[in-house]
């Protein structure tokens, strides 16, 4: 009896206090931003109290801003020239190309990076995975591979799915899915407790119980 009731406490404050913990995190790194701005265009400072929150507020609103100033072509123009110089620091270079690539590809609305949801057999033949699709491998790294159709995959690491490995295998050796990428995501992060198979039945009592299909995670 105590179990019971301990859990179901457990159940209802854990994902509160975490959800509360992560907020209250980016509210304070954003307020952090407030900090760049001179003394007296501080928030704070013109209207007189400190309004917790107002750093995201002010970084979205210059982050759009922004992108309104460099969509036109005199925008275009001055980031083009920054780029270039950019282009010429050895150390800056090949972080600021890789990090604008990975953006561009994932913002870009053609895009099918993490759409769709594989089964993957890692970190070894007959264990399977979820992995999300990131990209299809250029022309000359497939003809390096034999000219095989591969796929790149994003594999997280449990329970922290930021991470993880990025593997190149042919389209034909994974498996297509119907399942979502919040609920893949799910599956990482709770250690592979929340199995889509588990959250559906869930949903339909009276639908009848699925094959264990052996599915494996990295913790």
């Amino acid at each position: 009896m105590f179990k019971k009731y301990f859990s179901a406490g457990l159940l209802l404050w854990c994902p509160l206090v975490i959800t509360l913990w992560v907020l209250e995190t980016i509210i304070r790194w954003s307020d952090s931003v407030v900090q760049l701005l001179p003394p007296n265009l501080r928030p704070e400072v013109l209207i007189g109290y400190e309004i917790p929150g107002i750093g995201l507020v002010i970084a979205a609103a210059v982050i759009f801003v922004t992108g309104i100033l460099v969509a036109n072509f005199i925008g275009q123009w001055i980031v083009s020239r920054w780029e270039r110089f950019l282009e010429k620091i050895p150390l800056v270079r090949p972080i600021y190309s890789g990090v604008k690539q990975i953006l561009e590809t994932v913002l870009s609305d053609r895009t099918q990076s993490f759409h769709d949801v594989v089964l993957v057999e890692f970190p070894r033949k007959d264990c399977w995975t979820y992995g999300f699709v990131v990209a299809t491998p250029g022309a000359g790294t497939q003809k390096e591979m034999g000219g095989e159709d591969m796929i790149t995959v994003f594999v997280p690491t449990a329970p922290n799915p930021t991470s993880g490995y990025v593997v190149m295998v042919e389209r034909a050796a994974v498996r297509k899915t119907s399942t979502s990428v919040e609920d893949a995501f799910k599956f990482h992060v709770s250690l592979g407790v929340m199995t889509p198979a588990a959250q559906n039945a869930e949903k339909s009592p009276e639908a009848a119980p699925e094959n264990a299909s052996g599915t494996a995670t990295q913790a």
